[in-house]
Order: structure tokens, then sequence, then C-alpha cells
């Protein structure tokens, strides 16, 4: 779910900073500028986890802040192939699926092609489910398995796609992280899951035990 990447940027140290060990004051402006945003083929940058190496700070005319061109690992959010993530189910669409929100990342997408054998959406109540024949063959019909809002769910990881279309090095994504506020912005960064597999799909739907 988490790796570590490493980075190069030319970071600026604002003179409120200049009284902090060095690498401190580096942490915090990195975080500062890469924590809660997108860098497109890389992931979700979460937050800083060592400094590597950085250069001897420059000062530029009319500007009482330095630079210094920094290398640095950041722990970043890119789920791998396969991998199982748990979240809770926060939006049912015909179109696009299902999409599961994991607690600081909410834009994994179930499409409807990855969705359960039988899977159907009802277009009353606007949610997918399933429908199963009862083994027993009592009762008439088939019995409905709803995937409604707020279930937990485990979803597998089939990719991890980001929107080249912008210019921008980086972008925000909607995460909400320590001492931050929720950010609602164009999402770069989306990960397409699957429930088509034994234990995936709503939690209470399995009995492991």
């Amino acid at each position: 779910m988490f790796i570590l990447s490493v980075l190069k940027d030319a970071v600026k140290l604002v003179p409120e900073l200049f009284d902090k060990d060095c690498t401190s004051a580096l942490t915090s402006s990195i975080n500062e500028k890469y924590a809660g945003r997108v860098v497109p083929k890389v992931g979700l940058c979460i937050c800083v986890y060592d400094v590597i190496s950085y250069s001897d700070a420059l000062l530029h005319p009319g500007d009482g802040a330095s630079f210094s061109t920094v290398t640095f690992r950041m722990v970043v959010f890119r789920p791998f192939h396969g991998e199982v993530l748990k979240g809770r189910i926060v939006e049912s669409s015909l179109e696009k699926g299902i999409r599961v929100d994991v607690g600081f990342f909410s834009d994994v997408w179930v499409p409807p092609c990855n969705l359960r054998q039988k899977a159907v959406f009802d277009t009353e109540e606007k949610l997918w489910t399933n429908e199963l024949e009862h083994e027993d063959g009592e009762g008439d019909g088939c019995e409905r398995n709803y995937l409604e809002l707020d279930q937990m769910a485990r979803v597998q990881v089939v990719s991890t796609e980001f929107d080249t279309a912008t210019k921008s090095p980086f972008h925000e994504n909607e995460i909400v992280l320590p001492g931050q506020k929720t950010k609602k912005a164009a999402l770069p960064m989306h990960v397409v899951g699957s429930f088509n597999d034994y234990g995936l799909g709503p939690v209470e739907w399995w009995n492991f035990d």
C-alpha cells in the first residue's frame, strides 16, 4: 500500500525556519509542499521519510528566503496489483460502478465489469445488488444482496491510474491528513479495483470464523 519514493526538488526555506535544525526545517517545507498531493506516475504523497542530501543554501536578491536542492524519500500511497484494501462504500453508479473510501483516499473505483457475476443495478434503490439463487431450493426466485452505502468492503487492486493531461508537477487530491482540512479538487489519481473473487465485496457477506 505504501512505498518509499526518492524525489529531488528545489526547496525554499523562509526566514522563520532559519533557527531550526536544517534537516527539520527542510522536512517541514517539503511536507507543506507535497503532503496530500499526487505526483504523477509516483503516487499520493503522505509525508517525508528522511532527507538524503541537500546542497548549500542560495540567496536570491530581493528575497529573504534561502533555496536548496534536496534529495529526499517520501512515503507514498500507491497500492500494488493484487493488493486487497478495506474501505467504506460511498457511491453507487450505473455507469461507473462502486466507489470505495479507504479513509485517507476516496477514489477507489470498482467498475461494473469488475463486480461479482450476476450483479445488477437496481434503478429504484440506485444500488448495485447480487442476485443469489437459493441453494436448498426453498423460496421463490433469487435473493438480492445489496451493496449498500456505508458498508465496509474489501476490494482487490487491479491498477493505479494517473491523469497526465495536465502539465502541473503535482496536484491536490481529496485527502485528509492530520492538521489539514479536507481538500476537494480534481482527482488526478484513482485506483481501479475488483469485487470478483472469494472474500471480496461487503465484509458482512463473508464469514471466516
